[in-house]
């Protein structure tokens, strides 16, 4: 049930358990809230929050109980806040009155509002229970994160059209406060249609910010300057390359003090340097939750003369001019304070008709590079001449047929000749200090997801009043691969999301090739692939066959897939995991499972395949066509994260978390491990700590959620790995060393 009209975030009676159903079909994420009794929820009045709603209902209750451990928000119908609960602070009591607790770590926003009421908000193992008195009515409302385009922008290519067009990209965010640094109130811009002429909306114009960005008149200087004009709602314009703060000039690249072998990677640097640096200000200055970050410590902590709780108050310009007067040179505050973590770098081609991906890529506050001729030159020559080739065994080694360590997962592989089966041309280009790469060109990138804009445009065009399940096709065409198979008991093991899992075997090329263009959230496929396609019971499927693809994202773990991969995402897919050469057939069903299982639990497509890159022989083989940011089911337990633990030379324990971004929890977003020892609030992406802790605290730490481990230079899971078990394997290694 739900109020309103147009598509807004759905409210149902959960089936099989008491308690609330609440769905976005939007973002295609979906919540659970648990009662002590049936509920039938009604319509209310989305007007009573004090955030804003966009559907909302009422409920009789004593207690609601959250899916897993989280944060919860208490404040007064002014909005401040009254009371704050942390798993691992213990109970909170709230006395008699009005209130709006917001629940945090879940894919939507979601708040409980209570009248003339008091209640505990109490942890238990694995949730948080609101106790209430006896048939309180409670009202729940959701607003979805909605990263939505608003509308389309039809203009040229011509560098000056495409600068008049950015220029409006900041018309997208929802403030010009500090809190836009939160991913939902940063609005997506909108999308670029390149035509003959420019045909941008009557009367549109640019944030009245008093910033303006000059850059020279070419595509190469301006597409890296785009997400910093949305970040900051700069208008763009041409010349030299500087900011312009109510007439104050801050002169960017070699002119502002930057040294690299070129003018542009100067102005790359800096202009990398003042998004990253701004934003991470504006974290510190952020004042809608009371709460102290690790980056407000580190700034208190140097030397740098900012007050950040005045700057709260000031406009953005203001604030801007600030961070840029700060009394160091920006390229020297990482030394300082730190250099924020960063979700992506993406390399673009610069080419004209590139413009159409700069909307994503400001979405994302990439940094964006363009590669010159001469830096494209050396990254092809750099490339391993070798990454799209198949060979007759592991390693280019004899095929003896004999070992399951030399079966590869290509049914011709047994043919002693080598055969290239792509021909993309490779680049190796240079390394990108941020979670994750992007390539947007021609040809195929060593180490980086292949981006398009087709790509991009497959996650907007998601139905968004599907159905509300998972749906998941598990594919086996090989019958010597039947030990991967069970993956599909892994997929969908997960208490608070519904899951279709279909397992179908030896398929026929026309079998086959539904499966792929059917609606369906992901397909995992095991089996062969040769030049000409898919290896199926009546022959090959090449992916060139099938028409459009309804499947949204998939794994093709199976020989250099990476062609029949690319292909999927150029006819619909949104993201997929692929090979670039033969894999060892035991070491893809143990990679399978570990993708399976991250994916699982919530992972991007993109971080799932960098840990299998990190920690897994032949990780390295395993690459993301397509938006790496796809999902394919919702976080766990909110913010992706893996652990990673070593041994100190006392005996105890070193905890280092990474957290990852990813398209529910973007860059912004707070994260707070649940330990003792945490005394702060993190921004997401980035590695945090470390720790020290004990046994027993770290035997705690495991029980208390479900998450990834990286040990000994092995891959775990926190309900499979005792702390004994770890404590071995970290000496082992050791001693070994």
């Amino acid at each position: 049930m739900s109020e309103g009209t147009g598509v807004v975030p759905r409210f149902e009676s959960l089936f099989g358990r008491s308690g609330l159903h609440v769905r976005d079909p939007i973002e295609d994420v979906q919540a659970q809230l648990y009662t002590d009794g049936p509920v039938d929820p009604t319509p209310a009045s989305t007007e009573d929050f004090v955030y804003p709603v966009d559907t909302a209902v009422s409920v009789t209750a004593t207690r609601l109980r959250t899916p897993f451990l989280l944060n919860v928000w208490v404040r007064d119908m002014e909005g401040n806040v009254v009371a704050e609960f942390t798993p691992n602070n213990g109970s909170v009591e709230v006395p008699v009155g009005s209130y709006s607790l917001e629940l945090d770590s879940l894919p939507m926003k979601l708040y409980a509002r209570v009248d003339d009421a008091g209640f505990h908000v109490v942890p238990g193992e694995e949730s948080v229970d609101i106790l209430l008195d006896p048939d309180t009515t409670v009202r729940v409302g959701a607003r979805s994160f909605h990263s939505q385009p608003g509308r389309t922008l039809t203009t040229t290519s011509d560098p000056r059209d495409l600068m008049e067009a950015v220029s409006l990209f900041g018309n997208a965010m929802k403030t010009w406060s500090p809190e836009r640094t939160f991913p939902t109130l940063r609005g997506h811009p909108p999308l670029l249609e390149l035509d003959g002429e420019p045909d941008l909306p009557d009367g549109a114009a640019p944030p009245d910010n008093g910033i303006r960005l000059t850059v020279p008149e070419t595509h190469e200087w301006l597409y890296p300057a785009v997400p910093l004009a949305y970040w900051l709602g700069a208008t763009v314009e041409p010349g030299p390359p500087a900011l312009h703060v109510d007439g104050w000039r801050y002169p960017l690249g070699t002119a502002g003090g930057y040294d690299a072998d070129t003018d542009r990677r100067a102005f790359e640097h800096h202009v990398r340097d003042v998004l990253q640096f701004t934003f991470q200000f504006d974290c510190a200055a952020r004042g809608f939750y009371d709460v102290e970050l690790d980056v407000e410590r580190r700034i208190e902590a140097s030397d740098l003369s900012l007050d950040v709780d005045r700057l709260a108050e000031v406009s953005l310009a203001e604030r801007t001019r600030r961070y840029l007067e700060v009394g160091e040179p920006l390229d020297r505050l990482a030394d300082e304070i730190g250099r924020p973590d960063w979700r992506l770098t993406a390399d673009v081609e610069p080419e004209p008709s590139r413009a159409t991906t700069t909307p994503f890529l400001a979405r994302d506050l990439a940094v964006v590079r363009c590669p010159s001729d001469a830096v494209l030159t050396d990254a092809k020559q750099a490339a391993p001449a070798n990454v799209f080739t198949r060979s007759a065994g592991a390693g280019g080694g004899p095929a003896t047929g004999d070992s399951d360590s030399v079966l590869t997962r290509s049914s011709s592989s047994s043919e002693p000749v080598q055969e290239t089966t792509t021909h993309e041309e490779v680049i190796d280009l240079p390394e990108a200090d941020s979670m994750s790469q992007a390539w947007v060109g021609d040809g195929f990138a060593v180490g980086a997801a292949k981006a398009t804009t087709k790509s991009y445009l497959q996650r907007l065009e998601k139905q968004v009043e599907g159905n509300s399940r998972i749906e998941i096709d598990v594919v086996v065409n090989d019958a010597e691969m039947a030990e991967e198979a069970d993956v599909s008991d892994i997929y969908g093991t997960r208490d608070h999301l519904d899951f279709d899992i279909n397992l179908q075997r030896d398929l026929t090329t026309s079998e086959l090739a539904d499966v792929f263009e059917r609606d369906t959230d992901f397909v995992h496929y095991i089996g062969h692939v040769d030049p000409e396609g898919f290896d199926c019971a009546d022959g090959h499927l090449d992916a060139a066959q099938i028409g459009d693809v309804g499947a949204d994202t998939f794994v093709l773990n199976a020989c250099s897939s990476y062609g029949q991969g690319q292909r999927l995402v150029d006819s619909g897919a949104i993201a997929g995991v692929v090979t670039l050469k033969d894999v060892i057939n035991s070491m893809a069903t143990k990679i399978g499972r570990k993708i399976a299982r991250l994916l699982n639990y919530g992972f991007p497509i993109g971080s799932a395949t960098n840990l299998i890159q990190e920690t897994m022989f032949s990780g390295e083989h395993y690459a993301v066509v397509g938006d790496s940011n796809a999902t394919v089911a919702q976080s766990t337990g909110g913010v992706p994260n893996v652990q990673k633990i070593e041994l100190d030379s006392d005996g105890r324990f070193r905890l280092r978390i990474e957290a990852f971004a990813s398209w529910d929890y973007g860059i912004g977003a707070m994260f707070t491990p649940y330990l003792d020892a945490v005394d702060r609030r993190y921004v997401v992406p980035g590695e945090l700590g470390p720790w020290t802790i004990d046994s027993d605290t770290l035997a705690d730490y495991l029980d208390h959620g479900l998450f990834p481990i990286i040990s000994a230079g092995e891959f775990h899971w926190s309900d499979n790995v005792s702390v004994s078990e770890l404590r071995s394997r970290l000496k082992d290694r050791r001693d070994d060393n």
